[in-house]
């Protein structure tokens, strides 16, 4: 390309006169020449681009600076091929290329790439050029245009980036994941270094992240995350100003005396110095009202300078950034919540029981005073008493031992002590002791086992299975019989307990299996919920599984398949 310059006014084409001749007499009569070329001067002037000519022709139009003008340099520096030094390195290759095929097959060509500015920045261009032909059907010269489609290219280079912060952001509810997931998505795409303040758990303000684009600058890294997001006394600091009033601060240019000024002392001044902080800004992580932490954008090795667009941008990530990091949080606490609770239940459920010992021997003490004075007129009213008193005993000793077995299933600790256990047989026991109980709901308990089932499991546990089951047929049974069946299929040990009762919804099926979930109002049933939710635990960790047909109205089958070895 030859090195441009102003067009002359008889260089631009102009219509020929037998485009513009009358053809009849209410035709308008022919166009001067110079009114041709204002014309078309100004329809170049609002398509706002750079024309030029291989010959050297050129216009600048709508606003936009030549070709010199634009790079800052002078005529010679462009002769020739020269001005390909302006271009972007990356995007080097591909215009050559796109030019060389272009000039050897004498066609159009069309490419985009990254011109320098004369203030270093890059800005994305759409270079379009056509050959003008001589007879023999060799290039006369080239004709072509170059427009600026920086703002389209960053608008949609932004939208794909914020697109892949979503799905970044939203991939885990871990807090400390989603923190890192923010601080490592600016580096190197819109800054050379990434700084993360958030709200610690106790209230104060933390410096959670920091990230930088160099993988050897991890020495300065630490020493930026050592620095205090609020220095006492500084309000120029943006950090301070984003976690303390929830302003964005934008520095374009960030000088020594910046520097010096929004610095908590001399070490924290010599950070910023080694970091060399060219461009800044900093954005508030808002949501619903309240400031979660701020967002620093810096760079310093790259010739980025941020501009109002750039904070915009900033904002917006940060905008969805604080939903990400405010769910995860809340996530983080409730998950901390349902932790205290289980320890103060495991504790709870240790200290009631303790109680249940003594009370427990003091109604067999009042059971023995009464068998030995059988004719005293208080022996009746004392063997009811102690018998009602066993009975929430019993109760009580259940639900303490469902809250432990819960701790200990939460916490990982759920032992199995396996031995060689004939499942018909503890069936068959755990159907004796609940006979009373199974009489009180008018459901007689039937058992359906040929042969023995025997398999390596651990006792204690299996009679709990089966205990939980029959309990929750006999509750929900609605006073129908309740069948168990004892069998092996394929390998497998499989117990089912059948009821003809209200039966389950079928979107409860799953949910009933979860920790203190009920299908049921628990004005009508009692219990905590943990049956079966403790049964699910067992079995699993048998490595077997428990599942539920049922429908409303149609009573329920709970099922469960055991491994025959462990």
């Amino acid at each position: 390309m030859k090195p441009p310059r102003s067009i002359p006014s008889g260089e631009f084409p102009s219509r020929s006169t037998s485009a513009s001749t009358p053809t009849d007499s209410r035709s308008r009569e022919v166009v001067p020449l110079e009114e041709e070329h204002e014309r078309l001067l100004a329809l170049a002037d609002v398509s706002s681009q750079i024309f030029w000519t291989s010959a050297g022709i050129e216009k600048s139009v709508g606003g936009l600076p030549g070709w010199m003008d634009f790079t800052g340099q002078p005529a010679e520096a462009l002769r020739g091929r020269k001005w390909l030094d302006f271009v972007h390195s990356e995007d080097r290759p591909h215009v050559e290329q796109a030019l060389a095929r272009a000039f050897d097959e004498r066609v159009a060509f069309s490419v985009s790439f990254r011109l320098r500015r004369s203030d270093g920045q890059y800005i994305w261009m759409m270079g379009r050029a056509v050959p003008l032909l001589d007879a023999d059907g060799t290039v006369r010269e080239w004709v072509g245009t170059s427009t600026n489609i920086h703002a389209f290219r960053l608008a949609e280079e932004r939208a794909s980036f914020l697109a892949r912060a979503g799905e970044l952001l939203s991939a885990s509810l871990d807090y400390d994941a989603t923190l890192a997931a923010l601080a490592r998505l600016p580096v190197p795409a819109l800054a050379d270094w990434c700084i993360l303040d958030v709200l610690g758990p106790n209230g104060q303000f933390i410096r959670a992240q920091v990230v930088a684009a160099d993988p050897s600058l991890e020495a300065l890294v630490q020493e930026v995350r050592g620095l205090s997001p609020l220095p006492h006394a500084k309000s120029s600091y943006p950090p301070t100003v984003a976690l303390v009033e929830g302003r964005a601060s934008l520095v374009r240019d960030v000088t020594d005396e910046l520097m010096r000024q929004a610095a908590q002392n001399a070490w924290h001044l010599s950070v910023m110095r080694r970091v060399g902080i060219r461009s800044l800004l900093t954005v508030p992580l808002l949501a619903h009202g309240h400031i979660l932490g701020s967002l620093t954008l810096a760079a310093s090795t790259s010739d980025r300078r941020y501009a109002e667009e750039d904070l915009r941008f900033a904002q917006e990530l940060a905008h969805r950034a604080a939903l990400s990091v405010d769910n995860a949080r809340l996530y983080r606490e409730a998950r901390e919540a349902i932790r205290l609770r289980d320890e103060f239940l495991s504790i709870a459920s240790h200290e009631l029981k303790t109680p249940l010992t003594p009370l427990s021997l003091k109604l067999q003490s009042l059971e023995r005073a009464a068998e030995a004075h059988p004719d005293s007129s208080l022996a009746p009213l004392v063997r009811s008493t102690v018998q009602a008193g066993r009975q929430q005993l019993r109760k009580l000793t259940t639900l303490m031992n469902g809250l432990l077995d819960v701790s200990l299933i939460v916490s990982g600790c759920l032992e199995l002590r396996r031995e060689e256990v004939d499942l018909r047989c503890v069936v068959r026991e755990v159907v004796a002791r609940l006979t009373p109980r199974a009489g009180k709901f008018q459901s007689p308990l039937v058992i359906e086992a040929d042969a023995p089932v025997v398999g390596q499991w651990d006792r204690s546990r299996l009679e709990q299975v089966v205990t939980n089951l029959l309990d929750n047929a006999l509750k929900y049974g609605a006073g129908s019989p309740v069948v168990v069946r004892v069998s092996v299929e394929n390998g497998f040990a499989r117990l089912s307990v059948r009821d003809k009762g209200i039966g389950i919804a079928p979107e409860q099926s799953r949910r009933i299996f979860e920790r203190y979930a009920r299908a049921v109002s628990e004005r009508h049933y009692g219990g905590l919920g943990l049956g079966l939710y403790i049964t699910r635990a067992i079995v699993e960790a048998e490595g077997g599984r428990v599942h539920v047909h049922s429908a409303l109205g149609r009573g329920a089958t709970f099922v469960v398949e055991l491994p025959l070895r462990a």
